[in-house]
């Protein structure tokens, strides 16, 4: 699928959204346009026919917005954006005080008698409509030119009338005074505007920081000569050079050198990680006090880095099923408004014959509604949710994810590899006859350290804790499915199970046997070892509990999940592990090909359901769940299959990632009740019901400071997200 991303400037409210969203969908070859009011960004996909940019930006020009094509480095380039939007809506503010102040200590301080301020209200009015009004008043041009409206007509209208009032009874001898509330509207606008840009660039930190991990520059070895190039011109295959204190600029695998590398921008540990010939680098990561050469294994673009930022901007950029119910009702709002305007004005006009209060009424009722408040609800949580989900680990593929996590009652865990750690582990030595546990291992892991098998790994880890020393091996045969032999210091030495054993025609005791049918029932792996044709004992295995296993099931279980066990392994051998880490219900002995079908019969009974897991035979399942949870560390497919990723093996993190969607959810219905609330309230004080009765409305120049506070607070309580607890 082709997908093309557009920075378009001069969106305001939902309204707007609605509007380029049309515009993109209606370019031949465009299956979906999604447009994100808060990152001022829109994402277009197609499968039909190639994307044309030109095309697309034409299309968004023409409906009355500004369309520029984002580069690769697209995420530098909208924080950019971002600032010198701050900074327009900052001069504006400045001058807007400048020329405001005076006006208020003349007019509400020293109390100065109005007809002697007339012409100086107006000198100080005017550069207030102009300057801080025109960012408005040219929007509200644009959308009448393309036959729309949205919030700059609203207030552009509202502030235009009140300007307009002012003057006609400037001219006429009367009251001034709606100069300064014109006055006032705009700059208590204009600041709700500049504040909101500030507090929109601090939602997006979260994913500048991840752009700024990239460095700009990389050093390739080419015919024996260390050159200097952008990481976009390095090849996979090709060798790099890392330096002391370099930043990675690209996946790697190290040839050559040693070092450590602070990876805390992907795992968020702080302890660096040993590097050595055959370890992995991560662009983004930082190389500690060695020097290392490498070669390239991802380029550009393809690099986790580059993923992780594909992730968390997709995310960011889609919409949850609410947003979607919200630009709904939003896309009726500004005509409504509208309506009601003009109906307060006639109303006062007709009923109470006093059309200069029904005008004021009016001018309130433009500039109190507030549709930027409910376009921004949504994706201004959305955006913080993610992006601290991105700093601590976790990654969310799509908005929808934070619904659905929010509303989950059961979690069912993969065992091997999730629970687990999935590296088996020598948990006992037991020779036979005269040789020492010691002495067993060394023979083992004499072996061993030849092979790259798990199993094999686990020995030698065991002997090196043990601190044994050991000749190395003369050779080594693979025996397939069975075992290992080879010869160390002079014997000929034999590792597997007992197929290996019965090939080489060496007998089994009886209570041998019975023994490890015991420890397999309970999932545990026994590894027979014979030397010069006879038996010499057995190394005990088995797959090793995660250390915070038990702590993560406690903190699902108090957020009240119902948390199961899933594992294809014998029961009793699951129940082992599922009583040590506090689950009561298990389901074990299921096929690869059946564990959907055991999601399936969950949700059949009415549970939204979790899965966890980090294997090839888990994707089925991640799939079919209402939200598929995967172990970064696990299989590439598990990851692409799942609706959420964790970075680290680390189960404790599904609880945090399912806090942290519950979190991100609240605050979205916090911010739409607020929102509604504040505009169904709002708009009938505004139109001045209450005044026959109570005497009580709320005038334009509170009315536009009530609009701009509405916009602020659904972005100061989005931000409050990054503070809240998740433990």
């Amino acid at each position: 699928m082709a997908t093309i991303e557009l920075d378009v400037g001069g969106m305001h409210c939902t309204s707007c959204v609605a509007r380029v969203e049309a515009a993109l969908a209606g370019v031949a070859g465009v299956d979906e346009a999604h447009v994100n009011l808060a990152t001022q960004q829109a994402t277009v996909e197609g499968e039909g026919g190639p994307l044309v940019a030109a095309d697309l930006i034409t299309a968004v020009v023409d409906a009355g917005y500004t369309a520029t094509l984002v580069g690769k480095h697209a995420t530098g380039d909208h924080e950019a954006v971002q600032h010198d939007e701050q900074r327009r809506w900052r001069r504006r503010l400045i001058a807007g005080l400048a020329c405001l102040i005076p006006l208020v200590i003349l007019h509400h301080v020293l109390r100065v008698e109005p007809g002697r301020l007339g012409w100086w209200t107006l000198a100080l009015a005017t550069p207030v409509q102009a300057y801080v009004g025109w960012p408005y008043l040219r929007g509200a041009w644009d959308r009448l030119r393309h036959r729309s409206v949205n919030m700059d007509t609203l207030v552009a209208l509202g502030t235009s009338v009140a300007f307009a009032h002012g003057l006609a009874g400037l001219i006429g001898g009367s009251s001034s005074m709606a100069l300064v509330d014109a006055a006032m509207i705009l700059t208590f606008i204009t600041a709700g505007k500049y504040l909101e840009s500030r507090a929109r660039g601090r939602a997006s930190r979260a994913i500048f920081r991840l752009l700024d991990l990239t460095p700009d520059e990389a050093t390739v070895v080419r015919d024996g000569q260390a050159e200097t190039v952008r990481p976009d011109d390095v090849h996979i295959g090709e060798q790099i050079v890392v330096r002391p204190g370099d930043r990675v600029p690209l996946d790697a695998q190290v040839i050559t050198g040693e070092s450590e590398v602070d990876e805390s921008w992907l795992t968020g540990e702080s302890l660096p990680v040993g590097k050595q010939p055959g370890s992995q680098l991560l662009a983004g990561t930082i190389n500690g006090p060695g020097s290392l050469t490498a070669t390239v294994t991802q380029a550009a673009g393809s690099t986790a880095l580059d993923r992780v930022i594909a992730l968390v901007r997709h995310a960011q950029e889609s919409k949850t099923d609410v947003q979607r119910l919200a630009d709904h009702v939003v896309s009726w709002f500004v005509p409504m408004v509208l309506t009601i305007s003009l109906a307060t004005l006639a109303g006062w006009a007709v009923l109470a014959a006093d059309w200069r209060f029904g005008l004021s009424c009016a001018v309130a009722v433009l500039v109190v509604a507030c549709p930027c408040a409910l376009g921004l609800a949504t994706p201004m949580a959305v955006i913080v949710g993610t992006g601290r989900g991105a700093e601590r680990g976790i990654l969310i593929k799509d908005a929808k994810v934070l619904e659905t996590a929010g509303r989950l009652d059961t979690v069912v865990l993969d065992k091997t590899g999730t629970i687990t750690t999935g590296a088996p582990r020598v948990v006992a030595v037991e020779p036979i006859g005269t040789m020492t546990p010691d002495e067993l291992l060394r023979a083992c892991a004499a072996i061993e350290q030849l092979s790259g098998h798990p199993l094999a790994q686990a020995v030698v880890n065991r002997a090196r804790e043990q601190e044994l020393v050991w000749q190395p091996a003369t050779e080594l045969d693979v025996v397939e499915g069975a075992g290992v032999a080879g010869r160390a210091a002079g014997q000929r030495i034999l590792i597997g199970n007992e197929q290996l054993l019965n090939q080489a025609e060496i007998s089994l005791p009886a209570d041998r046997q019975q023994q490890s049918a015991g420890q397999r029932a309970a999932g545990r792996q026994t590894v027979w070892v014979a030397i010069d044709g006879t038996l010499a004992g057995s190394l005990l295995v088995e797959d090793t509990i995660a250390s915070n296993a038990g702590e993560a099931v406690a903190r699902l279980q108090e957020l009240g999940l119902n948390v199961r066990m899933l594992s294809g392994d014998r029961h009793d051998a699951a129940q082992r592990v599922a009583a040590e880490v506090g689950i009561g219900e298990v389901i074990a002995e299921v096929l690869p090909q059946d564990k959907a079908r055991e999601i399936v019969e969950l949700q059949k009974a009415g549970r939204r359901v979790a899965m966890v897991g980090d294997g090839i035979n888990d994707a089925p399942a991640l799939a079919t769940a209402d939200l598929g949870i995967a172990l970064g560390t696990g299989a590439d497919v598990a990851i692409e299959t799942a609706d959420m990723v964790l970075v680290q093996h680390d189960l404790s993190a599904v609880a945090t990632a399912i806090q942290l969607a519950r979190k991100t959810l609240g605050t979205i219905k916090q911010n739409l009740f607020w929102a509604f609330a504040y505009n169904v309230l709002l708009l009938p004080l505004a139109a001045g019901i209450l005044v026959p009765w109570l005497g009580i409305r709320v005038p334009p120049p509170l009315a536009a400071a009530a609009m701009a506070a509405s916009s602020v607070s659904v972005v100061l309580n989005s931000l409050l997200l990054r503070v809240r607890s998740l433990d």
